[in-house]
């Protein structure tokens, strides 16, 4: 497959991408970026007139909620949702059912990216993978994955270089060296539209050896930090057939 290459400036970088066919195009326009969220466990400011000293109620965020696993039901692919995460879940994390919210979480419709996400999956003190809409004039058109992993497993495992991987699965996959801090520089993401019942991403590429290399390292580093984030309804619809 010939893969033309096209720089495109986001922010203040210039990244690389694939430029082939409209699913390429889409992985690189829609995909919304890692952002910042609000520190986990953080409280709203105490009114003025309260008694100083008197605790309040813990925030409770929406992608915590019920309401939003429903209206993931109502308005979405719950049942996309709940693969896609199910396929993540069953290759990067160890002992799920005993690690769920200590070591990892899983949001409903977050508000990062911009409220584009359907979910985001935490491993530690940081993203694993996400969900997200793809939106063309308003409308959603589809969906897509990205997922962390280890590069030099990745790397390794494939045999080659991740451009040389880029070339090959271009049309296929958006592969990108992960630059957030807590990374550390071991890490790309791995980018793919989703496609009913099929996986997400590619069974020839050796991502999931890779996935779970890097979420070990990550569930050794750190508890969760977004405990408070975590949705309990669709983790349980998650878990109820994690291997």
């Amino acid at each position: 497959m010939n893969v033309a290459r096209d720089e495109r400036t986001v922010g203040e970088e210039t990244r690389h991408s694939p430029m082939t066919a409209t699913k390429s195009q889409k992985l690189i326009d829609f995909q919304p970026s890692m952002s910042v969220s609000v520190p986990p466990g953080r409280q709203p400011n105490r009114p003025a007139n309260s008694p100083k000293g008197k605790s309040l109620m813990p925030r409770v965020y929406p992608s915590a909620t019920e309401g939003n696993y429903l209206k993931l039901k109502e308005r979405y692919d719950l049942d996309l949702a709940v693969r896609v995460a199910r396929d993540y879940v069953d290759a990067a994390i160890l002992s799920p059912r005993d690690t769920v919210v200590t070591g990892w979480s899983i949001s409903c419709l977050p508000s990062t990216g911009g409220g584009g996400r359907i979910f985001t999956l935490n491993v530690g003190a940081i993203e694993g993978a996400y969900m997200w809409k793809i939106v063309e004039h308003g409308v959603l058109d589809g969906y897509g994955v990205t997922a962390y992993v280890d590069r030099r497993t990745l790397e390794t495992e494939s045999g080659v270089s991740i451009d040389e991987l880029n070339s090959r699965f271009g049309g296929e996959v958006l592969i990108e060296v992960a630059t957030h801090a807590k990374f550390n520089g071991r890490a790309v993401s791995i980018s793919a539209e989703v496609f009913g019942a099929g996986t997400a991403l590619l069974d020839e590429l050796p991502w999931k050896r890779a996935a779970a290399a890097l979420a070990d390292q990550l569930l050794a580093e750190s508890d969760c930090k977004y405990a408070n984030y975590h949705n309990p309804w669709l983790a349980e619809h998650i878990l109820a057939d994690t291997k």
